[in-house]
């Protein structure tokens, strides 16, 4: 039987939106998919309710060891469902990217970085010229004054509050700030790539039927190896709830289980809080099966699990 929680949330196809970039560009590096574009990874956690693993250095707080951010590394299960849904493409960029630069792209990115800097310039200096405006009648009267002791005629002297500005403007355009480069998650220019295909093994494929199974239904599913089993599963999104079930994935169906085997898991699940959960291939209906399995502990020793 299925957890619980899944029967009370919204079916998969009911929470899907469409996507304005379909297919997502998952990159292949070290055999492992990566998503680099802070949008694409939004897309699949929000809407398509992939979560992956994030592995990298959050660009606000790069000296933060308790937070990751991008990229993303997504699984072989969560790979080969996208895949089939046709919302991803797994491309090899790794030839392009140990190569140098050609003169083309050198120049692309410095005037992007250009761009970008000329950007950050705008704000500061209109929020400079704002506070100048508030003062303008001051200014002017003091340029006035100044050029009177410096024995200019009363008659000659024209001063307007345009050019004063202009002259201001000028003088801040040609003054050094200090700014913040950006420093793209994704790689900002176009390289060649190559499309790759995505081969499981026996095992493996095993697996992504659970994990299929389990998406179909709804909530959130993460690799469990960090609590000792094959999936975790969750009510929403993982960044606000905690798992609420632990689900082993039984590669052989037809071979008894074994008592120690059980009782280790359903001990385990008691010691996090979980519920737990067995999983495994029926071929009568060539479907998935789950069995939810409780500790009941040493209340009645003659009474087996």
């Amino acid at each position: 039987m299925l957890p619980v929680f899944l029967k009370y949330l919204a079916p998969a196809g009911t929470r899907e939106m469409a996507c304005k970039k379909v297919p997502i560009v998952v990159n292949i590096q070290q055999r492992r998919g990566l998503i680099y574009d802070a949008e694409d990874y939004f897309t699949l956690r929000g809407v398509y309710r992939i979560v992956g693993n994030l592995i990298g250095i959050p660009v606000s707080h790069p000296r933060n060891v308790n937070q990751q951010g991008l990229p993303a590394v997504l699984s072989c299960y969560e790979l080969k469902l996208l895949l089939e849904k046709n919302l991803v493409r797994l491309v090899d960029k790794n030839a392009a990217f140990m190569t140098a630069p050609n003169d083309s792209q050198t120049e692309r990115y410095l005037n992007m970085t250009q761009q970008q800097k000329e950007e950050l310039r705008k704000p500061v200096i209109e929020k400079r010229l704002e506070s100048f405006r508030k003062h303008l009648p001051r200014i002017i009267e003091g340029k006035r004054q100044k050029l009177i002791k410096s024995g200019h005629d009363l008659k000659g002297i024209y001063i307007t509050p345009e050019r004063v500005l202009q002259d201001e403007r000028d003088r801040l355009a040609k003054e050094p700030f200090d700014i913040l480069l950006q420093l793209p998650t994704k790689h900002p220019l176009e390289v060649d790539s190559s499309f790759l295909p995505l081969h499981l093994s026996a095992e493996e494929t095993l697996k992504f039927r659970v994990f299929k199974a389990l998406w179909n239904e709804g909530g959130y599913i993460t690799v469990g190896d960090a609590f000792g089993c094959d999936f975790l599963l969750y009510p929403d999104d993982p960044l606000y709830f905690h798992a609420s079930h632990m689900v082993h994935v039984l590669k052989d169906k037809a071979r008894r289980l074994d008592v120690k085997y059980l009782i280790r898991i359903c001990r385990l699940a008691i010691v996090v809080n979980k519920l737990c959960v067995i999983a495994y291939l029926d071929d009568r209906c060539d479907g998935v099966v789950f069995e939810t399995v409780e500790w009941e502990g040493n209340a009645n020793k003659s009474d087996s699990i």
